[in-house]
Order: structure tokens, then C-alpha cells, then sequence
């Protein structure tokens, strides 16, 4: 076993022990959980795409409003003297703002791919962590039930598990070679099949629940492979290998949750037809 896949294993184990913990025991440790992920999602992508600092500054100081807004809602009647939509409209004025500076700012010669990698790096990072946390709570109101943000977690996360280990061992038709050389069809039908057969244990342990867990488990069979390659698409086209280096064996943020980024919007438009 090299080191790479002692990291991995120790990271995957600590670091998922303390998500599941805070996501099963309250709906703030989702809030909790899903503004970290987005906010140091967005880090990462304005940074890797070298946006400006101050640029930087702006744009996490939209994203974190967002989620203030988000807590907002969740707290409800208990809320502080500040109304939601007072972080709604601040996060809105975030963006002229950002548009104004770059009028005054003579180094930005190029404002249109800025403030595009800006944008993009909001609705590639920040629209899914918003779904997923709009899904787990369908209604303020009603009692939480951390099983399906659980529930979609564990899936991809053995998704992922599936198709590197029989990567590993069985790989070696390339899936994708322009875009990622060492991915495999043996590795990406592995990971397939281990996330269904999951989503049909759970859909046997939780027969009550208005959704299928198996439908959800071949939602994120394909869309989840989906966004891991379109992530390396992006860092392919800024030649780099790896998002950062917060999750050691992992990479950053972006490598390890690229699959939710892509998986979620088709669940979202799944659980809005239901």
C-alpha cells in the first residue's frame, strides 16, 4: 500500500466521520458542511483561475452573504433583527460592485474573462451546494431527516471508492483519454455498480421515503462521473494536477467534491418532479 492510498484512506476516514457526524445530528451542521464546501470551492477556482485579490475578496465576500442568507431561512422565527433579504440584496450588490471597480481599475485589461471566471465560479461551485442544501430541507417546518443528504453523500463517496480500487486492479480499456489517461471503463462500471448496489440496499433499509434510492443511485452512477471529468477538463486546460492540497491523498475541495457539483442539479430537477 504506497503512501498516496494511506493518506487517502486516513483523510476519507476522518473527514467523513465528522461530516456525517455534524449532518446527522442538525440542520446546521448541513448549513455548516455546505457553506465550507462552497466558500473554499470558490476559493480554489478564483485562485486556480488567477483572479485578481481583490477580485478574490469580492467574490467570497458574495458567496459568504449567500449563506448567511441560507442560515437566515433556516433559523426562521428565531432569526436576529437583520432580514433575509438584506443578505440577499448585499450578495446581489456584489456583482455591480465588482463591475464598477473594474471601470476605475486601469490594470484590469481584460474585464469580460474576469468577471466571467467569477461568475463561473459561483454556478459551478456555489448552484450545487445550494440544490443540495435546498433538497435536505424541503420544508423548514418539518422535522429534519438527514438520511438523503446522507444518504446522496455515501453513494458518491463509494461511487468514487468503486471505480478507483477497480481502476486499479481491472483497468485497462481508457475511459477519456484526452481528458484523464488513467481513468478506465473497468474502473467507472465498478464504481457503477458498487454506487446501484448501495442505492438498492438502501432502498430495501428505507422503503418509506418518497423517493428511490435506486433511481438516485444511477442519477449519480453517471452525472457524478460526469463532473469528475469535467474537472479535469478544467485543471487539464490550466495544467495543474490537483485543485490544492487541503485534503492530503485528495487534493482540494474541488477534486474531492467534483462529482456533487455536476449530480446535484439532475437530482434537484429529480426530486422537483416527484
Amino acid at each position: 500500500m504506497n503512501k498516496n492510498l494511506i493518506q487517502r484512506i486516513a483523510t476519507a476516514l476522518v473527514a467523513g466521520s465528522v461530516v456525517i457526524a455534524a449532518i446527522f445530528f442538525s440542520p446546521y451542521g448541513l448549513w455548516v458542511f455546505a457553506s465550507v464546501v462552497a466558500v473554499l470551492s470558490l476559493r480554489e477556482f478564483i485562485y486556480l483561475m488567477k483572479v485578481p485579490k481583490g477580485y478574490q475578496r469580492f467574490a467570497l465576500i458574495g458567496g459568504i452573504l449567500i449563506w448567511l442568507l441560507a442560515l437566515a431561512e433556516l433559523l426562521a422565527e428565531n432569526l436576529s433583527e437583520i432580514p433575509p433579504s438584506v443578505y440577499f440584496v448585499l450578495a446581489i450588490l456584489i456583482l455591480p460592485f465588482m463591475v464598477i471597480r473594474m471601470l476605475f481599475d486601469k490594470k484590469v485589461s481584460q474585464p469580460v474573462p474576469l468577471l466571467g471566471n467569477i461568475v463561473l465560479g459561483f454556478v459551478y461551485c456555489f448552484l450545487p451546494l445550494i440544490l443540495f442544501y435546498k433538497i435536505s430541507l424541503p420544508a423548514i417546518s418539518s422535522e429534519y431527516d438527514p438520511s438523503l443528504p446522507l444518504g446522496i453523500l455515501l453513494l458518491t463517496w463509494v461511487l468514487d471508492s468503486g471505480a478507483y480500487f477497480a481502476g486499479r486492479w481491472l483497468g485497462k480499456h481508457p475511459l477519456f483519454p484526452r481528458i484523464s489517461p488513467k481513468k478506465t471503463w473497468e474502473g467507472s462500471i465498478g464504481g457503477a455498480v458498487l454506487c446501484i448496489a448501495l442505492g438498492v440496499l438502501l432502498e430495501k433499509m428505507l422503503p418509506a421515503q418518497p423517493y428511490n434510492w435506486i433511481v438516485i443511485a444511477a442519477i449519480i452512477s453517471v452525472f457524478s462521473q460526469l463532473g469528475d471529468l469535467i474537472e479535469s477538463m478544467f485543471k487539464r486546460s490550466i495544467e495543474i494536477k490537483d485543485s490544492g492540497s487541503l485534503l492530503p491523498g485528495h487534493g482540494g475541495m474541488l477534486d474531492r467534491f467534483d462529482g456533487i457539483y455536476v449530480s446535484i442539479p439532475f437530482l434537484f430537477l429529480y426530486f422537483s418532479l416527484l
